[in-house]
């Protein structure tokens, strides 16, 4: 589960959407394993969903951006790496703001622990996925000093 390779990188839309809904089926039977939801089932899962949705739109800003750097590696421009680096901190800032409202909406109506425990795992899913994308792109310049 959640191995990321830079072929999707390089994919269409459809593609990356096919991922993202086969990823995101694994990691809801994750969720459910990990939390106890009892009465709060139903409104978490509401909730969940809706913050699912908002997740795979930044997710697949991030894709492009990967799939952008693929399409340009090794020869990758200044002015190509300029742009790479100025969409990249706005899309961290976004999917921090989107944790952010969707934990105080959780904590509100499902309780702080669960929205907690939902935040811890989140947070977990995301380094995993991180981690696994950024072993499989290499450095810039990487190419020319033959590491």
């Amino acid at each position: 589960m959640l191995i990321a390779s830079t072929s999707f990188a390089q994919s269409n839309p459809t593609e990356i959407e096919i991922f993202q809904d086969a990823l995101g089926l694994e990691k809801k039977i994750a969720v459910a394993k990990f939390m106890s939801l009892g009465d709060s089932a139903v409104v978490f899962w509401k909730i969940y969903d809706e913050y699912e949705v908002e997740r795979k739109k930044l997710g697949k800003e991030r894709l492009l951006v990967i799939s952008d750097y693929a399409k340009n590696y090794p020869n990758i421009s200044d002015k190509m790496i300029q742009d790479l680096f100025n969409r990249t901190p706005s899309q961290k800032k976004a999917f921090d703001k989107l944790q952010e409202t969707y934990f105080n909406r959780m904590k509100k109506e499902v309780g702080i622990s669960k929205a907690a425990q939902f935040w811890q795992i989140e947070g977990y899913f995301n380094t995993i996925i991180l981690a696994n994308i950024y072993k499989q792109i290499p450095f810039i310049g990487e190419h020319l000093s033959g590491k």
